[in-house]
């Protein structure tokens, strides 16, 4: 196997180096998807485009039969900041090693799937096409991830994310501010809520946020705003309590 990857080493290199140079949103990684696709295809794999109802997503399989072995791929970058996060890595990773897995398979049986999940900086496409059926037939599903550290294991954050909105009503901020109901502050009342909450909060646990929309202008009293956020934990019971804690630094501010 580390024979077949040093002889396509420096075209996965350039796949890499490729879809970084090209970021793409999630759900829009059109490039990605037809460069990964197309590799896979050169290399013998047999390519389903558009799985699960997403046009960026697909398969690539070898072999046939159990056990159905799967490296997953992720392609998209994140706003603003391009390939971060460093999934331009785990693409060119999940196609070089499903490739290099090709002898083995022959030798032994079954099958290696390279499954191209978009979208997971911000929608979490995993999660979608689990529910849509994408690893029903799968055995074992794998993929690496760039860091800071080497290792074989890692443990994972389960991770929820939170869409809120505030209303309040528009007036003008000089003239009668009094006749106004600041939505901002709202917001800005949920942070300071929320600050508080990480004191008392478990060691891996996390909660970020973002503000979306904080108004129209210096002016004018806020009538609306939004903002994005994730709660992670390490369990999915204590991730169900932190999220009701949050929102209810949502609630109490509103």
């Amino acid at each position: 196997v580390i024979g077949e990857i040093e002889a396509c080493r420096h075209q996965l290199r350039e796949l890499s180096l490729k879809i970084h140079s090209s970021p793409e949103l999630g759900f829009q990684e059109v490039k990605a998807a037809a460069w990964l696709t197309q590799y896979l295809e050169e290399n013998g794999f047999s390519i389903e485009r558009g799985i699960c109802e997403l046009p960026t997503a697909f398969r690539g399989s070898y072999g046939q039969g159990k056990p159905a072995i799967a490296i997953l791929a992720e392609y998209d970058a994140l706003p603003e900041l391009g390939h971060a996060c460093g999934h331009n890595l785990i693409a060119g990773c999940a196609v070089g090693a499903a490739v290099a897995s090709k002898p083995a398979i022959d030798r032994f049986g079954g099958s290696i799937l390279v499954i191209g999940t978009p979208a997971e900086e911000l929608y979490g496409g995993k999660g979608i096409m689990a529910e849509r059926g994408a690893f029903d037939k799968v055995d074992m599903a794998m993929m690496v991830h760039p860091g800071v550290h080497d290792t074989a294991t890692t443990q994972a954050l389960a991770c929820v994310g939170l869409e809120v909105e505030f209303f309040g009503k528009a007036a003008h901020a000089a003239t009668r501010p009094e006749a106004g109901i600041n939505a901002l502050e709202a917001m800005l009342q949920s942070f300071a809520a929320m600050n508080s909450l990480r004191q008392h909060i478990e060691d891996k646990a996390r909660i970020h946020g973002i503000i979306t929309d904080g108004g129209e202008a210096a002016n004018i009293v806020p009538a609306h705003s939004a903002g994005n956020f994730l709660v992670r934990a390490e369990d999915d019971t204590y991730l169900d309590e932190l999220k009701e804690k949050v929102i209810n630094c949502f609630i109490g501010a509103a």
